[in-house]
This record gives C-alpha cells, structure tokens and sequence, in this order.
C-alpha cells in the first residue's frame, strides 16, 4: 500500500474520485487516535493511518454513499466488539464530471459549449463523420465517431458519468439505452416525445424483462419544464437537469423525476 501522500498525490494527478476520512473524535477505542486517516479509491482502501482492520472496514462500506452524493459529511460511527464510537469526517474528492453527449445534431452543438463553460469533460459520439467532427465542436474533449451504442458499450462509466441521449431517432436511442441503462452513470437522459418514451420503455419491460427501478433512473422526457423552443434552449433545460441531479435541486424535470 502507497503511502497516504504519495496515493493523495495520484489521486489529483490522475483526476480520480477518492474519499479522505479523517478521525475527528474517538471514545472507547484506545487503539485510535484522533487525526487517523483513511484514503479510498475505485472500492478500495489506498492508504491509511488508522490501523484497526474493523474502524477501515467500516469506512470503507460507508465512503460509498458520500462518493456517490459527491458530498462532504461529518458522521459517527458506532464501532461494536468494544471499537468505541467514532466522529469521522468524510471529504469527498469527486473526479471531474464527464458528459456524454450521444447524437451530434442541432442541440448538441450549443449543449457542449455551455458544458464546457461549466467544466465537464464532454465527449460527442455520433455515427455520421459529417456531424462529429472539429469543426462542430471545437471545444469538445473528445469526439468520436462510429457506431454509438457499441462506443458507450466499450466505453468507462463511472457515477461521475453524465449520459445524454439526443440522437436523430429513438432507432438509435434505444440501443444506446439498453447498454447504459444498469451503469453507473449519475445521470441518463433521453429525448422525445412522451408517446415514444412510453413505447420504447414498454418495450424494455416486455423484450428485455428490464425492472421497473431501473427504468425509472431514465429522464425522459429530457431537461426542466422551462417552455423551450429553440436548441439553445434546449440545451440549457438539459444542464439545468444534469445541475438538479448534481447538486440534488428541487427544480421540476420534464419526466416528472423528483430529487
């Protein structure tokens, strides 16, 4: 095992997630002292200072929950077998968030710009040269081109991942949907109208015996009831969502989805 600073360091350099749990306060546990720390990544302990295999493996199972809220919390801890009861403060160190724009269109275009503004790392995929390319999007981290569904079936998706489906027919967001829809992703969202969500997820249940709460981490319709007309509009309702579920906003999305 690394030491802590040296795993902290690779952390930063690497643009990974990670939780740093520090001991604040122990009581009843001579074995501990407060200031201990505890350094996960990727479901695993990467360095630690704390010692006591028990206290490590309880930070362990309860790092997860506040990586995957991307928030920081104080928390105590009730350690049994004579462990004592523990305060530890959670830091969340979450990775840069990635967006996925999936479909090159006219909404894309306008998507990925304000995305940037917001520092997501944003990769475009669309099957048409003609669409994802520089010129489109200058500003995009990545752009890909080739079969869409088989991209995002190759491609690493953690709960950093945000996934917007936009592509020029529900043809081509279904099979997009079917091989994202048990990922991690924080977020999937899918366009069009309500008729077609409907069929399409009907389909799922009765084709794909695909569970109704999996289903239901689906935003579709896509974006905030904001009444947007035009793909700028569009785009932003789209953020504006991404932001809702980001941050755990109250904001009211199209599908009906409440945070």
């Amino acid at each position: 095992m690394s030491s802590l600073s040296e795993a902290l360091v690779q952390v930063v350099e690497q643009g990974a997630a990670a939780v740093l749990a520090t001991v604040i306060e122990v009581e009843g546990n001579d074995r501990l002292e407060a200031g201990a720390k505890c350094l996960i990544r990727d479901g695993q302990v990467r360095a630690e200072t704390i010692g006591d295999a028990g206290v490590v493996e309880a930070i362990l199972r309860e790092s997860a929950v506040h990586l995957q809220a991307e928030k920081s919390k104080l928390v105590s801890l009730n350690m049994p077998a004579g462990g004592g009861k523990l305060e530890v403060f959670f830091e969340v160190l979450p990775a840069p968030p990635k967006l996925v724009v999936v479909g090159a269109g006219h909404i894309a275009v306008p998507l990925v710009k304000m995305a940037k503004v917001l520092d997501f790392h944003v990769i475009v995929t669309d099957d048409r040269l003609a669409y994802a390319n520089r010129e489109r999007f200058p500003d995009a981290d990545e752009v890909l081109v080739g079969d869409m569904a088989q991209m995002l079936k190759e491609m690493s998706i953690t709960p950093s991942t945000y996934i917007v489906l936009i592509t020029r027919g529900h043809k081509y967001d279904e099979p997009c949907l079917r091989e994202i829809i048990h990922s991690q992703a924080k977020y999937i969202g899918m366009i069009g109208s309500r008729r077609r969500i409907k069929a399409c997820f009907q389909r799922f249940r009765d084709e794909e015996k695909i569970a109704e709460e999996v289903i239901d981490r689906v935003y579709a319709p896509i974006g905030l009831d904001i009444a947007t007309e035009t793909p700028a509009e569009i785009a932003l309702s789209i953020l504006g969502e991404i932001i809702k579920v980001r941050r755990g906003g109250k904001a009211a999305s199209l599908s009906g989805h409440q945070n």
